[in-house]
């Protein structure tokens, strides 16, 4: 049974940050199953450009390769995300068609062994040794901070995926394209929803006491609040923390729900907490933000049945993600179906499928926009001036933000027609810029 333990304890750190960018350092709805979409100021979609002339037949693939790095953990205690990370990045490659024009891509992965100084020196042997056009990754924000301070020496484009802190687009650093957007985006849209599509006007809030945790509970209080909203208290917690009923027991006012974040093991105990008190009969527990928080127990705890978290607990718990995999777009079935096609499955229940393939699918719009021209300064603003709809919505760039302006999808954990548990998307917030929902 400790064996047992362990490994899910493990395994929930291993996940606390998959696909969101988040670190330590940095009334239910089960009225709907259908996506609402939700417009917070939308600008009309333009393809222009971005199509391939496949009229005289498949272009061969005889030219220069495009060599791209792609950062990733592939040992260390983030190893996990490493691996799904890997793997939707290759099939994204795949699903564009593994060219561009008459250039083939050619993928450089390097480990960075869950460290961040090692992922700065993986990003210098690829633009140094392996003379890449372009990297990608890493998800982690530490791995981001070094990666990014050593693309700005060797000015070299770096693409990020997945949610990045607003702080690090702060820095002066022109060479970083943050198609993942950031994570202001997430909680301020969730806040959105609770108040205008649930109708709850009280909270309180339950975090860890780390830069992650305040990065998420701080923009949705912001938002609620503008909305008219009230944040009875804010709670955190210390890192690591496996007893939550102390916390807990200090919610004696009535209010409409619990809005969290916490991550890995922390979570496990939280939910535990929650509805081993009856909380979950009081007031439901939603997310800010879905990494680490929901995205461990869908493929885990779920599927596996190998911990004390059970679907009771889980299902129809609401967080905001970039990816919505039920959402009903032709991108995204398009997208699906050919992921079940290959693995016979649909995408994991986290953001890195789809984001992985929004961000070649950009990169296509870009090198195609420039003749095929990967020179770092071409590159760099063809990626800034690119407007793509893919399985993750609509991805562009507003003026002269480096953070693309995204789709956001309120999702559920559910149970799925085949069995395992997954999101369901419940409402879509369309074109939400890089400083989150704009209120009024």
């Amino acid at each position: 049974m400790k064996k047992t333990l362990a490994l899910i304890l493990a395994l929930a750190m291993v996940f606390c940050l998959a696909a969101c960018g988040g670190t330590n350092d940095n009334k239910n709805d089960d009225s709907s199953n259908s996506s609402e979409v939700v417009s917070n100021e939308p600008v009309e979609n333009s393809d222009e450009g971005n199509e391939t002339d496949v009229s005289a037949g498949p272009v061969v693939a005889d030219g220069e390769p495009i060599k791209i790095g792609h950062i990733v953990d592939l040992t260390g205690v983030e190893s996990s995300t490493g691996a799904t990370a890997v793997q939707s990045f290759e099939f994204a490659v795949k699903y564009i068609g593994g060219q561009i024009g008459n250039r083939p891509i050619e993928i450089i992965t390097k480990d960075a062994q869950s460290d961040s100084a090692i992922a700065a020196d993986m990003a210098r042997q690829l633009v140094e040794q392996d003379g890449v056009d372009i990297i990608f990754g890493p998800t982690q924000v530490g791995h981001k901070s070094s990666v990014a301070s050593y693309m700005k020496e060797a000015e070299v484009p770096v693409v990020f995926y997945n949610a990045t802190p607003p702080g690090l687009l702060k820095s002066g650093n022109e060479w970083i394209i943050a198609s993942g957007g950031v994570n202001d985006q997430m909680p301020t849209v969730m806040a959105a929803y609770l108040y205008e599509t649930m109708g709850y006007e009280t909270v309180y809030t339950i975090a860890q006491d780390n830069t992650g945790g305040r990065s998420y509970i701080e923009p949705f209080q912001a938002t609620f609040e503008a909305l008219g909203g009230t944040v009875v208290k804010n709670i955190y917690t210390p890192t690591g923390n496996s007893d939550f009923a102390s916390f807990l027991s200090g919610i004696t006012a009535d209010a409409d729900a619990i809005v969290a974040w916490v991550s890995g093991g922390d979570a496990i105990a939280l939910w535990s907490a929650w509805y081993e008190m009856g909380l979950n009969e009081k007031m439901p527990m939603v997310g800010t933000m879905h990494g680490g928080f929901t995205d461990y127990f869908i493929p885990v705890a779920l599927d596996k049945k190998n911990t004390d978290i059970t679907a009771a607990m889980m299902e129809s718990a609401l967080a905001p993600i970039f990816y919505g995999v039920t959402a009903d777009t032709p991108e995204n079935n398009e997208f699906v179906a050919a992921w079940q096609e290959e693995y016979g499955e649909i995408p994991l229940g986290s953001n890195l499928p789809g984001a992985c393939a929004q961000a070649m699918l950009l990169f296509k719009a870009a090198v195609e926009a420039t003749g095929l021209d990967t020179s770092p300064e071409v590159l760099r603003d063809a990626l800034l001036a690119a407007d793509v709809k893919g399985p993750e919505g609509h991805t562009y760039f507003e003026g002269d933000s480096q953070a693309a302006t995204k789709d956001v999808f309120i999702v559920k954990v559910v149970q799925l027609e085949d069995g395992s548990y997954n999101y369901e998307t419940v409402a879509v917030y369309e074109d939400v810029p890089p400083s989150g929902y704009v209120v009024g």
